[in-house]
């Protein structure tokens, strides 16, 4: 893979990474003012979306750390 292609899809991921944080809290709020559901019901979906969240954001930074080394690194085939 050349290196361009991969920092592209490295770029990518990482960017997908952040909008899913977002799109999960939104849609857990949607469903729990739309539907009525039970609030303990709802505070569990919270918090398994907080771990989710959490494990994002600790991908993400796994992938910033790899685009940086690869970024410095000199060779162009991967």
């Amino acid at each position: 893979m050349k290196k361009t292609d991969l920092l592209n899809s490295l770029q990518e991921s990482i960017r997908t990474e952040e909008s899913a944080t977002a799109i999960y809290l939104t849609h857990l709020q949607a469903l729990a003012e739309r539907t009525g559901i039970d609030k303990a019901l709802v505070t569990e979906a919270r918090q398994g979306l907080e771990y989710l969240i959490t494990e994002n954001k600790r991908h993400q930074t796994i992938l910033e750390a790899l685009q940086k080394q690869i970024k410095g690194d000199e060779r162009h085939d991967w």
